[in-house]
């Protein structure tokens, strides 16, 4: 069986949000434990840590969300992924587990998101801390901290949607024939953006760590 650290992480991005790219990369560094290769997808300014071992850079080119998406992941070959944001700042230790991905094949998922638990989504309780998405739930397509099927997650990305769109409208699309989504309820990382701006979570932990934001 393939090791967790052998599952890509891919950060998709745009050009504008550059000022957050530094200290997403220095706060995963410092509490992701055990992932395999960061492919980091930007329109095409290139991140300061473009050339450190185990970072890719992939240039999608200018577009909406969903065509830069679908180009950027088009690049990368693995049958399986983690998605996740420039916005999403670690801020306790997380070790990727070979056990998830035993959860992943186990239960035939479609999805396996791993974050806080929100009271936006439905949610049934299968073990421990380990959850399954109800066929009708809100968000059950969201871009939080995930492991994809890519193909699947490709499958439910229209080139011509923003990310907001594709939240809603992708998840009315997978609801309408059932999925197998799943949740793990692991508080790690805290969104620190609202509408491109850092919000006061974000100072907090900019402060917490000693870092500073870009200007």
């Amino acid at each position: 069986m393939s090791k967790i650290n052998n599952i890509p992480i891919v950060l998709h991005t745009m050009d504008s949000y550059s000022v957050y790219w530094d200290n997403w990369f220095e706060l995963f560094k410092k509490h992701v434990k055990n992932y395999g290769t960061i492919y980091f997808l930007t329109e095409d300014k290139e991140p300061s840590f473009s050339n450190v071992d185990g970072v890719v850079h992939i240039k999608t080119g200018v577009g909406e969300w969903g065509a830069r998406l679908l180009n950027g992941l088009s690049q990368i070959q693995s049958d399986l992924i983690f998605y996740m944001q420039e916005d999403f700042w670690a801020i306790k230790d997380f070790n990727l587990e070979d056990n998830f991905l035993k959860l992943f094949k186990k239960y035939k998922m479609d999805c396996l998101r791993i974050c806080f638990t929100s009271n936006l989504t439905s949610l049934s309780h299968i073990s421990n801390n380990l959850y399954k998405y109800d066929r009708h739930s809100p968000y059950s397509i969201s871009h939080q901290y995930s492991l994809w099927d890519k193909e699947y997650f490709m499958s439910n990305v229209n080139s011509n949607e923003s990310p907001w769109e594709n939240e809603i409208y992708g998840s009315n699309r997978i609801n309408e024939n059932g999925h197998n989504i799943y949740h793990i309820d692991n508080h790690w990382y805290e969104p620190v953006s609202m509408q491109g701006e850092l919000q006061q979570i974000g100072y907090d932990i900019l402060k917490n760590n000693n870092l500073t934001i870009l200007k």
